[in-house]
């Protein structure tokens, strides 16, 4: 992976001999001493690169430490079994995981171990590093990946019991309505999400197709890692948030830079880094292309896709309460990535996006009317 890894921030220091004598039970092939860096990447959960003796790289997830908001969030026991489940009876690429320790006496707070997979990261969906003659091969391919998880049979796999059958919106709805309202308690003034109680208004007026199958839950560019030199996903990254869902959340929150501007603020720090309007966004596909391909590769018709304005409205709904959950743990002291406080200001941005697609569907609605 080619995240940037470096010194373990303040705050974030692990015990290390209590992490050796850990690794050296759990792991017997691991070769001490070990060494340790920190990603600069990971908003929620603190991740570290972990090397041995002999120059063996893996990857450590941890929940972070101190009183957490939700009870739902940072659980890394989710991610590891998904990941064991996937990687064990399927051909999605995930990386291979070793080793889950739900003892908060070794680092702290439970964690897991994982491979480090060698590759690329591309952070910036404007793929400014790629041919522009190339660069819709990259979506193309990620679209093609994002379809081989949700084909895979949750109950075949031993994912029964990993999420809800059914119902995904409506419980995500009310459940990050209440996540959203604690978190603005702990921001203070300016915390709450602006018009959200309209928006849940609207989404409890409207439906969207109710499907079920494995979905990763922030499947986007930047949370895979690609083949050092060939257009292919190597493996699927941050798995936190992943559980039994509608897939159409998946497939927008994949496809929101199509939505979203690339602004800058006065000190030329990109405040939304999407593909609408963005310097060096040539070779992007179109919406409808991807959807195609998507529905392609799912073997259903397409167009149109019901329910996705629908998906693409809630999508920016969960963005912005993730980055409201992000200003909330720069507020409390316990963000765990290096940029978290810029992150931490995107949700009223994020919330007006959300309210534009709502205001516009209901002003269509409204011209309909009077036809």
């Amino acid at each position: 992976m080619s995240s940037i890894a470096g010194d373990v921030r303040s705050g974030h220091e692990l015990d290390i001999a209590r992490l050796e004598a850990y690794l050296a039970k759990a792991m017997p092939g691991f070769a001490l001493p070990l060494s340790l860096k920190q990603f600069s990447v990971g908003q929620s959960n603190p991740t570290y690169l972990v090397s041995d003796s002999r120059g063996q790289k893996y990857v450590l997830r941890k929940k972070p430490g101190g009183q957490l908001l939700s009870k739902t969030a940072h659980a890394v026991e989710r991610e590891f079994r998904v990941l064991q489940a996937l990687g064990q009876h399927t051909q999605v690429p995930v990386p291979r995981v070793y080793a889950l320790c739900e003892d908060s006496s070794v680092v702290g707070t439970p964690f897991y171990l994982m491979e480090f997979l060698e590759g690329r990261i591309l952070p910036d969906v404007r793929l400014p590093e790629i041919n522009a003659s190339e660069r819709c091969q990259y979506w193309m391919a990620l679209v093609d990946v994002l379809a081989l998880l949700h084909k895979v049979d949750y109950r075949r796999v031993g994912l029964e019991g990993f999420g809800r059958d059914g119902g995904y919106y409506e419980r995500q709805v009310q459940s990050l309505a209440r996540i959203s309202e604690a978190q603005a308690a702990a921001i203070g003034v300016g915390g709450k999400l602006p018009r959200i109680d309209r928006l849940r208004q609207w989404f409890a007026g409207h439906e969207c197709p109710d499907e079920t199958t494995v979905v990763h839950g922030d499947f986007k560019m930047d949370n895979v890692v690609w083949h050092p030199t060939e257009i292919r996903v190597v493996g699927i990254l941050d798995w936190e948030l992943s559980t039994l869902g509608n897939p159409r959340s998946d497939l927008a929150n994949m496809l929101q830079p199509l939505l979203v501007p690339f602004d800058k603020d006065n000190r030329g720090i990109a405040v939304f880094s999407g593909l609408k309007n963005a310097p060096l966004g040539e070779g992007a596909p179109s919406e409808a292309m991807l959807l195609g391909r998507y529905c392609h590769a799912m073997g259903r018709e397409y167009p149109p896709l019901p329910g996705w304005e629908y998906a693409k409205a809630f999508g920016l709904f969960r963005n912005a309460v993730i980055q409201q959950g992000i200003a909330a743990r720069v507020a409390k002291g316990q963000a765990s990535s290096s940029f978290a406080h810029l992150v931490g200001k995107m949700f009223p941005g994020t919330m007006d996006m959300a309210m534009n697609i709502i205001d516009g569907l209901d002003l269509d609605s409204v011209r309909r009317s009077k036809l």
